[in-house]
């Protein structure tokens, strides 16, 4: 598997109800590789893929975001939900702050989820929260 067949299992296990945006801009770089939408709002999100974990528990998992795409994922989460979603096999590990951070693999067993499980929670971010119950509660004032 490399990173576009991960992003397609993921896509394929969303839900039909989340708009998804593969982004691929040749002109600026660090751009997100996807933006997804619900009611509650959007998500950008980087992908980065590793073929295989590290033999070792306390050796840091080497993965390309560059500085230029954390510099983006910094900048949007300003106003925006952002992730940074670090795949190996059929698991990933979803980042939503310190991007820059290092992540050993045994930190990587620990957090990390099946790939069914990111779907179920960008679906989560953008059909659940703060900004979607602000929308009930405005629809159902205007009636």
């Amino acid at each position: 598997m490399n990173e576009h067949s991960f992003v397609r299992s993921i896509h394929n296990a969303l839900s039909p109800d989340v708009y998804k945006w593969k982004i691929h801009d040749t002109y600026t770089g660090g751009v997100p590789d996807a933006m997804y939408a619900g009611p509650a709002g959007v998500l950008f999100v980087e992908y980065k893929y590793v073929k295989s974990l590290p033999k070792k528990d306390t050796t840091v998992i080497r993965h390309s975001l560059s500085a230029l795409q954390i510099q983006w994922l910094d900048r949007m989460k300003q106003s925006s939900p952002v992730a940074l979603i670090l795949g190996c096999e059929d698991t990933a590990l979803i980042i939503v702050d310190d991007f820059s951070t290092n992540i050993c693999k045994s930190k990587y067993i620990e957090q990390s989820i099946p790939r069914k499980q990111v779907a179920e929670w960008i679906y989560n971010q953008t059909h659940s929260g703060r900004a979607h119950e602000e929308n009930k509660r405005v629809a159902s004032s205007d009636k």
